[in-house]
C-alpha cells in the first residue's frame, strides 16, 4: 500500500511532502472538506487531473482530519494504491422516508459481493435517519461495515457527499475493499457519563421524540442547560442521551440534530418508544481516554503502510476545544507512524456494537477507527 496526502489551498489540491504512489495506480481519494469549500469547486474533476483512474469519494464535515492533527484547512484528501488488494464503490441518491432501508440495502448489495472484505459508508446526516441507513446496510451478514455521517461545519442546515462527480444532499456512498491481502481492525469508543435520573420515552416514531416522561421532550434539556439553551441544537451536541431500549441491554449514544416547532426534538439515529434515556456530560480526560481505548482495541497486522479511516464525533469536537489535536495525537502514538490518519468529525459514525463485527450500529459521540493493512 503507497498513500498520498493532500491539502486543498488557493483553488488547487496541493501534495504534502513528495508523495509515494504512482499516479495512475492510485485505487481511491478520500476526500473531507468544509461545506463552502466542497460547494465552490468540482474536487471529483480537479482530483482527477492527479490521479485520472482513481474513484474520487468524499463528504462535508464538522472538521477534518489528517496525520495527528485537526487540519487548518478547508479540505485534505489521502489517495491509496493497493499492492494487491482492490476497491469497488457504488452509490445511492435521493436518500429520504420510507425507501431508506431499501435504499441503503441497494447501497451494499449493488458493490460485486465475490472477495468483499469490508464496507465503508458516507451518508447526508440532517435529511437522513442514519439508524434506518445502518438497518440496510446490515443486509450484507458476512461483511463488517464502518463509516459516517456528514457535516456542515455545526450549522445544522444541509451535508453534502460525492463519488466521482459534484457534491450532493441525500446520498449515500459505499466502497467495498477486497483481497485475502487486506486486513480490517476496527475500534469504537465513547468516554461520557450520565447524569440526572432515568427517564422514559413515552412518544417517539423514528428518530423524532415527541414526549419523555409524558412532557414535551425539549423540556428535559431546559431542565438541565441552563445557559446553553440558548445555543440549541448545537449545544445539544455536549449532552447527548444514552438509549437503553425497553427488554434490552444494547445502549447507544444520540445527539439532537434539530428541534421542531412542537418541542419534539430530531435525533441522528431512532429513539424507540418505552426507550430509557439519560443525559450525559464528558470531561476532555474522558474523551481523551475514549479515543485511546479506541486505537488500543486495535490489535496492528504488521508493520507495513496502513490507513486509518477516523471518524470522531462532532461533539467531542465541542468539548475538546483548542485541545482537539490530543485525541488524535494519543491515536496517532498508539498505531505508529506507519499508520496514515484521515478523516472527520461527523454527526454520526457508523460501526459494529460492541464485540459482534458483524451487527453495524449508528453511534453518536464516539471516536470510530477502520484501519486497514495489507499482507
Amino acid at each position: 500500500m503507497t498513500i498520498d496526502k493532500l491539502h486543498f489551498e488557493k483553488s488547487s489540491w496541493i501534495l504534502e511532502d513528495k508523495g509515494e504512489c504512482r499516479a495512475d495506480a492510485v485505487d481511491i481519494v478520500f476526500v473531507f472538506g468544509d461545506i463552502d469549500v466542497l460547494q465552490a469547486y468540482n474536487h471529483s474533476a480537479l482530483l482527477k487531473q492527479k490521479y485520472p483512474n482513481a474513484h474520487i469519494v468524499g463528504a462535508s464535515t464538522a472538521g477534518n482530519i489528517l496525520d495527528n492533527t485537526l487540519s487548518e484547512y478547508g479540505a485534505v484528501a489521502t489517495a491509496v494504491s493497493f499492492d494487491k488488494g482492490h476497491i469497488s464503490v457504488n452509490s445511492v441518491h435521493a436518500l429520504r422516508g420510507e425507501s431508506l432501508i431499501e435504499s441503503s440495502k441497494a447501497l451494499v448489495e449493488g458493490l460485486p459481493q465475490d472477495g468483499l472484505r469490508h464496507i465503508f459508508v458516507l451518508a447526508d446526516s440532517l435529511k437522513t435517519n442514519g439508524s434506518e441507513l445502518t438497518k440496510g446496510v446490515n443486509s450484507i451478514s458476512e461483511v463488517s461495515v464502518t463509516g459516517g455521517l456528514a457535516g456542515d461545519d455545526m450549522r445544522f442546515d444541509h451535508t453534502l457527499v460525492f463519488i466521482d462527480g459534484p457534491a450532493e444532499e441525500m446520498a449515500a456512498v459505499a466502497i467495498g475493499f477486497y483481497g485475502e491481502s487486506l486486513h480490517v481492525r476496527i475500534g469504537c469508543k465513547a468516554g461520557w457519563d450520565e447524569f440526572g435520573a432515568e427517564r422514559v420515552v413515552t412518544k417517539s416514531e423514528g428518530n423524532i421524540v415527541y414526549e419523555i416522561d409524558d412532557k414535551p421532550a425539549l423540556e428535559l434539556y431546559e431542565n438541565y442547560l441552563g445557559e446553553y439553551i440558548k445555543d440549541l441544537p448545537a449545544s445539544g451536541l455536549l449532552f447527548p442521551l444514552n438509549i437503553k431500549e425497553h427488554d434490552s441491554d444494547n445502549e447507544v449514544i444520540r445527539v439532537m440534530m434539530g428541534i421542531n416547532e412542537d418541542r419534539s426534538i430530531v435525533f441522528a439515529g431512532d429513539i424507540p418508544q418505552r426507550s430509557i434515556v439519560r443525559l450525559m456530560r464528558t470531561n476532555i480526560e474522558n474523551l481523551i481516554d475514549g479515543a485511546s481505548l479506541a486505537a488500543n482495541a486495535i490489535t496492528p497486522h504488521n508493520t507495513k503502510r496502513s490507513l486509518a479511516l477516523t471518524v470522531s464525533c462532532s461533539g467531542r469536537r465541542s468539548v475538546l476545544k483548542q485541545l482537539v489535536d490530543e485525541e488524535i495525537e494519543v491515536i496517532q502514538e498508539i498505531l505508529g507512524d506507519q499508520t496514515q490518519l484521515v478523516g472527520f468529525y461527523s454527526y454520526g459514525e457508523i460501526a459494529p456494537f460492541s464485540d459482534d463485527l458483524l451487527d453495524c450500529k449508528l453511534h453518536n459521540q464516539t471516536m470510530t477507527l477502520t484501519v486497514i493493512y495489507e499482507d
